[in-house]
């Protein structure tokens, strides 16, 4: 009886809610080679590295098992590394002419700003970048395709789980899923990176494009409905020099909506062979996870399910979290000024910061 009432409560919680960080830890654990992957631990998932197959099969593997995915490899090839894959599944949803939300992550890795590293051989665990993302994407799938097996979710629109290969060497693997669609999207989801937490801020960072400033409010009514620990912060991509460091950019490209959320700032051990476990922060993980979780589920229904949508509030950053966004412009500010590449940002959001 006592098991009985313990499902009950589960199938009972809201799908953000179920969200296991023990599972999600698991995977970030397997992925970045600090647990055992079928005998011996991965060292890298650079797509230059003979073990980045290895984490596309067992990925695979993970999609294939979850009843009522429809799981398609996506093969592509990059210079020098031919071969590579992306993995893409789909559940689908209660109107087939729908288009599909995408909930995504790069499952590939690199420590090129390691002094003399050889993708060919030397480690690149990527366990915030972008294994975290990755553990996030695969839950999600979990939780979706258990709920709709269960009858305790119904969704107008298919969702469609991305994980691609080829990020870290010009975001060959989502280009080509893009190149490929067959249809409309509704909307991308992108994760990249989302483990890593400074000082226990809890600070989430989304940036979005001008076309589509609806879908930074809709993210923003999420978070708020939710009333989670995290703090979050938009950004229009044009006021950090464009944005295009992840597998967004391609959706962007091809006219389709796509919201770009990340931890922030970078960890010290972005791109090196010290992007391991330690990086990331289990609880933060879980957090994002449910925000994502929640985000999709209300992106696939007609009405969101978590609640009253009333728009973004936006807020001036002197009037509220003036630290945290003067603190965000600076720091973008002096990753470009350091690296010529990254970030730089005159005024967030046209002067105004979505928080909520």
């Amino acid at each position: 009886m006592l098991l009985l009432a313990l499902i009950a409560d589960l199938c009972a919680a809201p799908l953000h809610e179920r969200v296991d960080g023990d599972r999600l830890m698991e995977t970030v654990e397997l992925l970045s080679g600090a647990a055992p992957l079928d005998g011996a631990p991965l060292a890298s998932r650079s797509v230059y590295h003979p073990d980045v197959d290895r984490a596309a099969l067992w990925l695979e593997e993970q999609l294939t098992a979850i009843e009522g995915l429809q799981v398609t490899v996506e093969p592509f090839d990059a210079p020098g590394a031919p071969g590579l894959v992306n993995l893409i599944a789909e559940l689908p949803g209660a109107d087939p002419e729908a288009a599909p939300v995408v909930l995504a992550a790069h499952y590939d890795s690199t420590a090129n700003l390691d002094e003399g590293w050889d993708p060919a051989v030397d480690p690149a665990p990527g366990a915030d970048d972008d294994a975290s993302g990755v553990a996030a994407v695969l839950e999600a799938a979990r939780l979706f395709a258990d709920a709709r097996a269960e009858g305790t979710l119904t969704l107008s629109r298919p969702l469609r789980f991305a994980l691609f290969s080829g990020e870290e060497v010009g975001l060959l693997g989502s280009t080509a899923h893009v190149a490929g669609l067959d249809g409309d999207v509704r909307m991308a989801l992108v994760l990249d990176p989302v483990g890593y937490n400074p000082g226990g801020a809890d600070f989430l960072f989304f940036s979005y494009d001008a076309r589509w400033p609806e879908e930074a409010d809709a993210l923003v009514a999420t978070h708020a409905a939710l009333d989670g620990p995290l703090e979050l912060g938009g950004v229009d991509a044009e006021q950090i020099g464009g944005d295009r460091r992840s597998d967004h950019a391609p959706f962007w490209d091809a006219g389709v909506p796509a919201l770009h959320v990340g931890s922030f700032p970078q960890p010290w051990s972005y791109h090196t062979m010290n992007d391991t476990i330690d990086v990331v922060d289990g609880a933060y993980l879980s957090a994002v996870a449910g925000l994502s979780v929640a985000h999709v589920e209300a992106l696939g229904q007609p009405v969101a399910p978590i609640g009253t949508r009333t728009g973004c509030q936006h807020v001036q950053g002197s009037e509220r979290y003036p630290l945290i966004m003067l603190a965000l412009s600076a720091a973008l500010l002096c990753l470009r000024r350091r690296t010529g590449v990254l970030y730089h940002c005159d005024r967030p959001h046209s002067g105004a910061t979505i928080i909520c």
